[in-house]
């Protein structure tokens, strides 16, 4: 009892874990458009930003996969997920080191409005009325308002405040902080090291559970790794739904709501949280015991070491003394691995689809904001629900359907081809889905929307003023409240008197001289052409989702039926090496670059630096997007082809029992040990000072050793080793 008992308390440790460390990479996802906003970062800095992971990942999978598979695991993955909450720590962090430093409001000047004698009051307020009699009040007013008015995110039609406000700019530019230089390589950094501590759970978490799982065990193993791989993404999701919904200062600009492109969601707590609620469990599995042989010397219940590795008399792994030889190992085992050709073509595939989904997922949520005009709260919601829920249940379909098509060889490779293809049909489709909306129609017209010369607001000063979309009552979008001509009153007073329960639903500007009824709001930015092309779309999304889930699991089993059971962690390792190198790793910068050739307007904080874009051109952004993801997933096909041509008898599904009683156990292995003694005098005669078979013919004696162990390989260890860790975390 005491075994199992440890048993439980591994799995307990290691499920938390490994729980917990699937929420960062889509929680990542949900933070990039705020990073970008707070730190004025351009697309094509933040995908190479986001590929940070892997430059961590590349040149340390392959060798953890090595080593860590013939050491103690549990320590591996301890130590990867220490790695992985001190990194998302670092990442948090950034918020706090480059903060904004507060600008000292002397340093600004005096105010054109304030001279020697008297204040301006009429200049402040426009009403000749209550100037005449008021001027002490209108200066303690805005004196008290001074600091609001100008850290707003919008501006008024008033040419002394708008004076203030540039001076104020061009103050805030001084700060040495403003560079996004500086948080952009820390962000890097950590996202490196959680690059390296991701390799880790990857490599070795799902062969360890599957060396402890007994057959028995296997629906209930099932539905549990399921759901917590599952449950990750959601709740990464759920964190960014939540803390996007709150202002990433504690104090948010008076009248800015979520709906708001100046928006910038609280993404530095996700990443503060995950980060210390990780650290403690991943600090228990470091220090995991190591069981001990039982009293009458069989293994202990709990295997922390690879069972189907070589061992010695005491029961450790046998790896090669000297680095020359480990080298030499090393490269003989891959050499054995690329003699597959299923292997090979069925990774080049692989490769190709994480191309086309990494990058295009990473930047979802910005290309939804800007077609459709949604929040981007909302926008994770939506994702998190109707992806990552459509997704698992393609997952689950793809599996049922193995069992009762009996897909097997062949047929599984024209099921992976299959899903592909209508993918791709999928995504050609989006291509005729979007709408007119708010960031859409003010890009359309952007110059006669930002044209100055307007007699309304010829005396306004809106000269670089801040982008801040507002509507009237016909729909009909402005750029600010400046360009609508509306003037800084009494009403506007009462706006930044107000508390922020109050001005929730948005604010009305009143008097404004180029609306005909005087009144623009951001709420007024109705479109219910956007709102059902939403949903379409997301009716879309989610079969893209359910036909790619569809397609996990036989995808998955072929890559790993292609090798022999011995080799499942290089070949895993070695796979997501060349995923990261080929795919992940340049997929977001390529989406970056993609995104910012539609960009229109350059945010310009400071005077000659462009910082993120505000506008786009969403029609050639949404069919180039859309055309580009298409073309990739059919070019994909080639390689299902050439899966489907060498799988003829490739076996994916147990054989079923009536065969197995047809061949009695001693004449299968009398045959198994026949063939295992000629190759190995076929490799002595080649090699006579070789100590052990290797490459090829290794490969092959291990595929026979371990046949009968690698039907106990459950099916939730092999398609949860690959389904989500390539195709949503960065």
């Amino acid at each position: 009892m005491a075994i199992d008992r440890m048993v439980i308390a591994f799995f307990v440790v290691f499920m938390t874990v490994y729980f917990l460390e699937s929420i960062g990479g889509f929680y990542m996802t949900t933070a990039v458009v705020s990073i970008e906003k707070q730190f004025q970062i351009p697309s094509r800095t933040s995908g190479t930003m986001i590929s940070a992971g892997d430059f961590g990942y590349i040149p340390s999978v392959i060798f953890v996969a090595y080593l860590g598979g013939k050491g103690n695991r549990a320590r591996w993955i301890g130590m990867g997920c220490i790695l992985i909450a001190l990194a998302n720590i670092l990442i948090s962090s950034s918020n706090f080191l480059f903060a904004d430093n507060p600008v000292n409001m002397t340093s600004i000047g005096s105010s054109s409005l304030k001279s020697k004698e008297s204040f301006d009051c009429f200049g402040f307020l426009g009403n000749e009325t209550i100037s005449k009699d008021n001027g002490t009040w209108c200066e303690n007013t805005y004196s008290k308002l001074r600091s609001s008015l100008l850290t707003s995110s919008f501006a008024f039609c008033n040419k002394g405040l708008n004076e203030e406000k540039r001076t104020y700019s061009q103050e805030i530019c001084k700060n040495e902080h403003m560079t996004y230089f500086g948080p952009t390589m820390l962000i890097f950094g950590g996202l490196f090291i959680l690059g390296i501590g991701r390799t880790m759970p990857f490599s070795l978490g799902l062969p360890l559970i599957d060396d402890n799982v007994k057959k028995r065990s296997l629906p209930t193993y099932f539905a549990g790794m399921f759901l917590v791989r599952m449950m990750g993404p959601v709740l990464g999701f759920g964190m960014g739904t939540y803390f996007n919904k709150y202002y990433y200062k504690f104090d948010p600009p008076v009248g800015l709501t979520h709906v708001d492109p100046e928006w910038i969601g609280r993404w530095w707590a996700g990443f503060l949280i995950i980060g210390v609620v990780l650290f403690l469990p991943s600090l228990i599995l470091f220090f995991f015991p190591t069981p001990k042989p039982n009293p009458d010397g069989t293994p202990s219940a709990l295997a922390l070491v690879d069972r189907h590795i070589e061992k010695d008399s005491k029961g450790e792994a046998i790896i090669p003394k000297t680095v020359a030889n480990k080298v030499k190992d090393f490269f003989d085992t891959i050499r054995g691995v690329m003699k597959e050709p299923i292997y090979v073509w069925a990774m080049i595939g692989r490769i190709i689809d994480v191309f086309t989904f990494k990058g295009f997922f990473v930047f979802l949520p910005k290309y939804i904001e800007v077609q459709f005009g949604l929040p981007q709260y909302r926008i994770h919601m939506y994702m998190g629900v109707v992806g990552v829920f459509a997704f698992g249940v393609g997952v689950l379909s793809g599996t049922i359907a193995m069992k009762v098509l009996k897909l097997d060889g062949r047929k599984a490779a024209m099921w992976v081809a299959m899903c592909s293809a209508t993918a791709a049909i999928l995504s050609f489709a989006n291509i005729g889905i979007g709408c007119n909306s708010t960031l859409t129609s003010l890009g359309q017209e952007l110059t006669a929307k930002m044209d100055l010369s307007v007699p309304c607001i010829a005396d306004c000063n809106c000269n670089k003023m801040p982008m801040f979309p507002v509507c009237d009552r016909d729909n009909n979008v402005y750029y600010s409240p400046c360009h609508a001509g509306c003037p800084f009153g009494l009403n506007e007073i009462k706006l930044f008197n107000a508390s922020v329960s109050e001005e929730k639903e948005g604010i009305v500007f009143s008097h404004c001289k180029c609306v005909s009824d005087g009144n623009v709001s951001r709420q007024f930015c109705q479109s219910e052409e956007c709102d059902s092309s939403f949903r379409l779309y997301l009716i879309f999304l989610a079969m893209g989702g359910i036909i790619g889930g569809m397609g996990v699991t036989p995808g998955v089993l072929i890559v790993l039926r292609s090798v022999p059971p011995i080799h499942r962690s290089i070949s895993l390792g070695f796979q997501g090496l060349l995923i990261s190198l080929l795919a992940t790793l340049p997929s977001p910068i390529f989406w970056g670059f993609l995104i910012d050739r539609y960009c229109i307007k350059w945010e310009e904080k400071c005077e000659g630096s462009n910082g993120s874009c505000a506008l786009y051109d969403t029609h050639n952004l949404r069919v180039w997007l859309h055309v580009v993801s298409g073309g990739l997933r059919l070019i994909s096909l080639i390689s299902d082809g050439m899966v489907i041509y060498h799988a003829k008898n490739l076996r994916l599904i147990d054989e079923p029992e009536t065969e197995k009683a047809e061949k009695p156990e001693e004449i299968k292995l009398e045959s198994i040990n026949n063939e295992e003694h000629q190759l190995l005098n076929e490799e002595k005669k080649k090699k006579e000072h070789r100590r052990t078979p290797s490459g090829g013919v290794a490969s092959r004696i291990a595929y026979h050793n371990d046949e009968n162990k690698s039907r106990k390989s459950s099916l939730a260890s092999e398609i949860l080793q690959t389904e989500m860790a390539q195709s949503g975390a960065p």
